[in-house]
């Protein structure tokens, strides 16, 4: 395998970690911590082994992942406000 392709490979997964660590029913400040852990450990072994290129390659892939978490949590978001209104309708 390329060093580039598992550059890819190596920023999908910690993706995937990132989305899993962020939806499992943990504290806040305990699945902060877990991203962090891991995002930092990515950091560490990619240390030195990617070059300019690679590097906004798998930048690009992170925005496009946040951009899809982003429109997850607007839609989430206005579930919860449609929540709301009906709870505050049947108040009055």
């Amino acid at each position: 395998m390329k060093n580039s392709s598992k550059l890819l490979a190596l920023a999908s997964i910690s993706t995937g970690v990132a989305l899993g660590v962020m939806f499992a029913p943990a504290k806040g400040s305990e699945t902060r911590k877990k991203l962090d852990k891991r995002l930092r450990k990515l950091s560490t072994s990619m240390n030195g082994e990617c070059s300019k290129e690679k590097l906004i390659t798998i930048r690009q892939k992170l925005e496009e992942h946040k951009h899809r978490l982003e429109k997850h949590l607007e839609k989430i978001n206005l579930k919860i406000d449609s929540y709301d209104a009906a709870d505050t309708n049947e108040g009055n």
